[in-house]
C-alpha cells in the first residue's frame, strides 16, 4: 500500500508540475514543446495514476500506513517527482536542440524556480559552474 501511493503521488504530481510549467511559463520543466501535447501529458499522468490506484487493488482494507507515515511518502514523491521531472525535461531539451554544451544565460533576476523560465535544471547548473569557474580564473 506504502508503494502504490507513493506511485500514485509521483505520477499525479509529475502530470500537475507539466500542467504548472504551461501557465508559468517554465519552458525548461517542459517535456515537450507545445503546449496542447504538454497538456494531454499531464492529464493522462494524473487520470492514469488515479485510475490505476483505485482499480488495481481493493483499497477498503485496514492497512499498516499511519498518517505520519502518509505525510513522509506524500513529501518524498513530490520531491521526487519534481527531481525527476527538472532531470528528463534537461535530457529531453537537451536532444531535441542536440545542442548539449548550449546553455543559456538567465537574467539577473531570475532566481528560484524563475531560473526555469530561461534554463534547464541541468543548463543551469553548468551556467552556474561556468560562473564560478570565471570568478576564480
Amino acid at each position: 500500500m506504502s508503494l502504490d501511493y507513493f506511485i500514485l503521488v509521483f505520477m499525479a504530481a509529475m502530470g500537475v508540475y507539466q500542467i504548472a510549467a504551461i501557465h508559468a511559463k517554465l519552458d525548461g520543466l517542459c517535456f515537450f514543446k507545445q503546449p496542447v501535447v504538454q497538456y494531454i501529458f499531464g492529464l493522462l499522468a494524473i487520470i492514469g495514476a488515479f485510475g490505476w490506484f483505485f482499480t488495481s487493488k481493493i483499497r477498503n482494507v485496514p492497512h499498516k500506513t499511519e498518517g505520519a507515515q502518509q505525510l513522509g511518502l506524500f513529501l518524498a514523491a513530490i520531491v521526487a517527482s519534481y527531481f525527476v521531472t527538472a532531470i528528463l525535461a534537461s535530457i529531453i531539451q537537451a536532444k531535441v536542440d542536440s545542442h548539449v554544451d548550449k546553455t543559456r544565460e538567465a537574467k539577473p533576476q531570475d532566481t528560484g524556480i524563475e531560473i526555469y523560465r530561461t534554463n534547464t535544471f541541468i543548463g543551469s547548473i553548468a551556467s552556474r559552474l561556468k560562473k564560478e569557474k570565471k570568478g576564480k580564473v
